[in-house]
């Protein structure tokens, strides 16, 4: 029986495999990487429909001129529970600066993939060249802080791939004859940012921008997704430092009620 059960763990545990690739002389494949918890339980948490929240943005102006103030949230006309966009969001560019604050542009995240931590932008129809990348970087900070890994744009015109580069976006590929567009062969231009690249990219894009300040309001962020971890290390710490005064004095460790 215990040569048997030996047999089936080494079988299931891929060390035939390995033998067979090392006798080969190939490498074995490694392993894939888990993604951290943090990043598991985000998407668990997110919705069909995507949920930015009220992202702002605070940039400096030329000197004497106050500071420009951008939000973007959910439009008002978005109705969450029509069934006809299940997986869309509207959201609206605000100009808040202003007094009273202007609506001055929208855009849409679709394509949403809440289980692979994906969602695309579409639809960028924002007004002012200045005001465009605020709220481009709004929208990407936003999204990175509610744990996506992948936002990408699939973009028609020139300027707007201006912007996806200005604003952290990559380059994937070129869709060639995407559309038909006024009796014209139109191409698309796919870009993409990652969570990762978004980390790194994010200083020198704030920098060059000028803004000073980007907050986030919304139910939760990735940073509320590792908490009850970081609570239970907390309570196991506490529970280990009662077992050590308690030993070292002699006592029984007093025992914790059921809450």
């Amino acid at each position: 029986g215990t040569i048997i059960t030996v047999a089936v763990l080494f079988v299931k545990g891929g060390s035939i495999d390995r033998l067979r690739a090392e006798a080969n002389g190939d490498k074995p494949a490694p392993p894939r990487p888990k993604l951290v918890d943090e990043l598991l339980e985000a998407a668990k948490r997110l919705k069909e429909k995507p949920e930015l929240g009220t992202s702002t943005v605070v940039a400096r102006t030329k000197k004497g001129e106050a500071p420009r103030r951008i939000i973007v949230r959910r439009a008002d006309e978005d109705d969450e529970d029509d069934p006809s966009i299940p997986t869309t969001e509207w959201l609206v560019v605000v100009d808040a600066s202003l007094k009273p604050p202007k609506r001055v542009g929208t855009l849409e995240l679709t394509d949403h993939r809440p289980r692979h931590l994906a969602v695309r932008i579409n639809d960028v129809k924002i007004r002012s060249e200045a005001i465009a990348p605020l709220a481009l970087f709004a929208t990407v900070d936003a999204l990175v802080q509610r744990g996506y890994r992948r936002i990408a744009w699939r973009v028609l015109e020139p300027t707007d791939a201006a912007l996806a580069e200005a604003t952290g976006f990559a380059l994937e590929g070129v869709l060639r004859k995407y559309c038909i567009e006024d009796g014209c062969s139109r191409d698309a231009r796919l870009y993409s940012v990652l969570n990762t690249e978004w980390r790194e990219r994010r200083p020198a894009i704030a920098a060059r921008l000028d803004i000073v300040d980007a907050q986030l309001d919304a139910a939760w962020t990735l940073k509320d997704c590792c908490a009850p971890s970081t609570n239970m290390a907390k309570a196991a710490r506490a529970a280990a430092a009662r077992r050590t005064m308690a030993s070292s004095s002699g006592l029984p460790a007093a025992r914790k009620k059921n809450t």
